[in-house]
């Protein structure tokens, strides 16, 4: 069904744009007069529904995603409506307006279209799956059962904020180090290509003997002028054949596994997923999802494999009408502080509130141990960048003090 963008006036002569999904112009036309609205303009949209599939792909767009920060957004404003008792379409209609994300206001607008339709919200969400993951149709789907929807939306939209804090802290540890290793390599490039050839000359020309690592600069100089493209290509190929091996799943289960034995990195990338994993689970839970479903959900949010299946073996126990702190243990893979917590919810029956103190213990310690490692790299890029500048001076200096003792 094709969508289409439209600009006109309502009753009140204010000035209003969105889109809306049918099956031509003049019954969009006709939709949007029934509504109210008079249209001046209005106009088939880059969004468009594929008829085979059912689901949404944005055309033109290079299926760019929408990020995070604005469906959060996008939530805690349909919240907000939603709690002041505005029926959901108008709700909807009016977060069109707000939207400043076209992509997202075009999906909005979709939603609305499909909710005034006679859907409900999660199954008109449940057609964009490139927009919103499982555990939001999930959540909204429960809200909506539980009759409770303004408060589920809270509550996703505080868990999605998180999510996105905790990326963002992930991420901005790494730009420091990357920037350095970028830095390194650019300074090493520029002295190998153009100061060490016209040095060598010098060398050469003195016929003087060099020191063991005047030589070792010098071939290193000469061999990246003479074979940068053989170089470059082994880069590539490392580059794709690495990426393709943990594209399968043998390759991605072993990378994962090993993440998680990784000195300094692999206890932090074990935080970091016990961190989604309790604070997830807590959220499905306090917004009524039950718990097998919640565990279906939350496996797919924690990043890691290994993980995951301790989280599938613990669904199994579930489903046999036992408990999932057992499974968990066994698994190694979770903290022993977070299967006594679950163990201890499972027989007080709060176990939201135990994953929800384990989730704030270590988004705390996530962000602490974030720290205490970009504490630890930036001195030791400091020294792996000055032990590279020595090893070139030296190589520099030496063959100067040699030259320069013979002509004394």
């Amino acid at each position: 069904m094709p969508q289409y963008e439209y600009q006109g006036f309502n009753a009140n002569g204010k000035s209003v744009r969105g889109s809306i999904a049918l099956d031509s112009v003049a019954a969009a036309k006709a939709q949007l007069r029934r509504d109210g609205v008079f249209v001046s303009h209005i106009q088939e949209s880059l969004v468009v529904k594929s008829s085979e599939s059912g689901n949404s792909t944005f055309s033109l767009s290079f299926l760019q995603r929408i990020p995070q920060e604005d469906i959060s957004n996008m939530t805690r404003q349909l919240a907000t409506l939603v709690a002041a008792h505005i029926p959901l379409v108008e709700a909807l209609d009016a977060l069109t307006e707000q939207i400043e994300n076209k992509k997202l206001q075009a999906t909005i607008a979709r939603v609305r279209s499909d909710v005034n339709e006679g859907s409900s919200l999660h199954q008109a969400l449940s057609k964009f799956p490139h927009v919103f993951s499982e555990l939001f149709i999930s959540m909204v789907e429960s809200g909506e059962t539980s009759g409770a929807l303004e408060i589920v939306l809270l509550r996703l939209a505080d868990f999605l904020e998180y999510q996105n804090r905790l990326k963002k802290k992930v991420v901005g540890a790494m730009i420091y180090p990357i920037l350095m290793i970028a830095f390194g390599l650019v300074a090493v490039l520029v002295i190998f290509t153009f100061v060490i050839p016209e040095l060598e000359s010098v060398f050469r020309d003195a016929q003087a003997s060099l020191p063991t690592i005047t030589i070792i600069v010098l071939w290193l100089s000469r061999f990246s002028l003479s074979y940068w493209w053989a170089m470059l290509l082994v880069l590539v190929f490392i580059f794709f054949g690495v990426r393709a091996y943990l594209s399968s799943a043998r390759g991605r289960r072993k990378w994962d596994a090993v993440r998680l034995k990784l000195p300094v990195f692999g206890e932090l990338t074990r935080m970091i997923a016990v961190s989604r994993f309790t604070k997830t689970l807590s959220t499905l839970l306090k917004s009524g999802v039950p718990l097998l479903l919640s565990l279906k959900v939350v496996k797919n949010v924690v990043g890691n494999i290994s993980i995951r299946e301790a989280i599938e073996r613990a669904s199994t126990n579930l489903t046999e009408g036992q408990g999932i702190s057992g499974p968990l243990r066994r698994s190694g893979q979770f903290p022993p502080m977070v299967t006594h917590m679950v163990a201890v919810g499972e027989r007080t029956g709060e176990i939201e509130e135990m994953l929800e103190r384990v989730a704030e213990h270590y988004e705390f310690q996530v962000e602490s141990r974030i720290q205490s490692l970009t504490a630890r790299i930036e001195p030791l890029m400091i020294i792996v960048l000055a032990v590279i500048v020595l090893v070139i001076v030296l190589a520099v200096i030496l063959p100067m003090i040699e030259l320069n003792n013979a002509v004394l």
